[in-house]
């Protein structure tokens, strides 16, 4: 079976948290001596014995030999339940009873460094070849005037917490060992089938999707991987539309050229010249017709080829609108146009004055154009929290679903749609909204067609 790069990646990582883990344990241990679990265990018993003989003998010093005899049993008794030797000494270091006959030599202890607990409780620890050994002392202020120290020693297998500690890292380490093994075949199995997909996509076939499964970042990768292969097609789909789209447009004032050129040289080889200038105006028109559509498609494509504009300036969209719709005043008058306009006073910062231009005269203009006689044109400006709408609702018999968003599609006419028009407005506004981060959309509604553009505030 071969290993996955992945698999790879995922154990030595782990492996890698388990080292800096034990290390960062290790350190602690070492450079926090007086907070570690030992120095709080020989608190707790040292302070239990200390508690436990001043309860037997009580406030007042007596005799060695009276309080000898009646806390020696009691230390054995703890001696074998605590498995440390225990002594208590005088105020001149005079042994005053003890757990065992012999008393540890803790010279050499003492000489070393010291943890010293809240309660105020000495610690000392020693290593050698095959012990641990930790010895706690403590000075009490009874019996009065004869205080007591108290010495408890602990001696124990070296390294026998840490040898456990390690065997237990082990046993973890192979336990992940093999649970990864699934863990990243669940991670590289969708992994492999994005790059097949992604493969078969390179070589032209744009229906290619993944499975999603679950709710994590590879299921994230493969939303995201749908929703470019879904972009891809649709711009491919776009493009050889367009490809069509541009070859009718222009294909029409060709064949109408054709046929005037046709009948022009008929007329000549007559001798009948009479009406020619008909026939010579109306292909000079339609060379104006095509001389404007190719420009409009020039115009449009270098939205796409030509770096986006610097968004660093600042537009007063009141005045703008005021004045945009003073251009169109005469068209208003001649059809009969009501307009109404709500306009809050709004400077939009951050944005290509041009730009926020075109697409308000693009908008504006279609609003005119596809209004009948008598109709009603509302403009609507107005702030929401950071952004700033503007919704510009005509008099519009109500659209198809799938035409409130194709009409933002390079060359999309609407069905029976007699006005003259290249169908470019509504493409360029999107693109130049998407420029300024904004979005643009279309809706039927109770006065007919709106449009509605947001623009970010900054």
């Amino acid at each position: 079976m071969k290993i996955s790069r992945t698999y790879l990646k995922i154990f030595l990582s782990f492996l890698l948290v388990l080292v800096v883990s034990e290390l960062i344990i290790y350190v602690l241990l070492h450079m926090s001596w007086d907070k570690s679990p030992l120095v709080h265990h020989m608190e707790r018993q040292v302070l239990t014995v200390k508690n436990l003989v001043e309860m037997e003998l009580g406030d007042v010093h007596t005799s060695p030999e009276t309080e000898r005899k009646i806390i020696t049993p009691l230390l054995k008794n703890l001696s074998g339940s605590l498995e440390a030797h225990i002594w208590i000494t005088g105020p001149y270091g005079e042994i005053i009873a003890s757990s065992s006959t012999k008393v540890p030599d803790m010279t050499e202890f003492t000489e070393g460094n010291s943890a010293k607990s809240s309660k105020g409780i000495y610690v000392y620890k020693k290593r050698d070849d095959s012990m641990k050994s930790i010895y706690g002392v403590y000075t009490g202020k009874l019996p009065q005037g004869y205080p007591f120290t108290y010495h408890l020693y602990h001696s124990l297998p070296k390294f026998n917490e840490e040898s456990w500690f390690l065997r237990a890292q082990a046993v973890l380490t192979i336990i992940a060992a093999l649970f990864l093994i699934p863990v990243s075949r669940r991670v590289v199995r969708p992994l492999k089938k994005l790059t097949a997909s992604a493969s078969r996509m390179g070589k032209g076939d744009l229906k290619q999707r993944v499975e999603i499964k679950g709710k994590d970042e590879v299921a994230e990768l493969g939303k995201a991987f749908n929703h470019m292969a879904e972009g891809l097609e649709k711009m491919v789909k776009s493009s050889r539309e367009l490809t069509a789209n541009v070859s009718h447009e222009l294909r029409s004032p060709l064949a109408r050229m054709r046929i005037s050129l046709e009948m022009l040289k008929e007329r000549i080889e007559q001798g009948n010249t009479s009406g020619c200038d008909v026939f010579v105006n109306g292909m000079q028109a339609e060379i104006t017709h095509m001389d404007d559509l190719i420009g409009r498609i020039i115009k449009f494509s270098k939205l796409d080829l030509h770096k986006p504009p610097a968004l660093e300036e600042t537009v007063d969209m009141k005045g703008l609108l005021n004045e945009l719709l003073e251009q169109y005043k005469y068209i208003a008058e001649r059809n009969n146009l009501k307009l109404e306009t709500e306009l809050t006073d709004i400077k939009l910062s951050g944005c290509n004055r041009n730009g926020i231009r075109i697409v308000m005269d693009n908008i504006l203009g279609n609003a005119f154009k596809y209004t009948d006689q008598g109709g009603t044109i509302s403009v609507h400006l107005f702030r929401v929290k950071e952004t700033v709408k503007i919704e510009v609702t005509n008099t519009h018999i109500p659209l198809q679903e799938d035409d409130l968003e194709e009409i933002f599609n390079p060359f999309h006419r609407l069905k029976a749609q007699e006005i003259p028009g290249s169908g470019l407005g509504l493409a360029a506004a999107k693109k130049i909204v998407r420029i300024h981060d904004g979005e643009i959309s279309a809706k039927n509604c109770n006065k007919g067609f709106k449009l509605i553009v947001t623009l970010s505030s900054k």
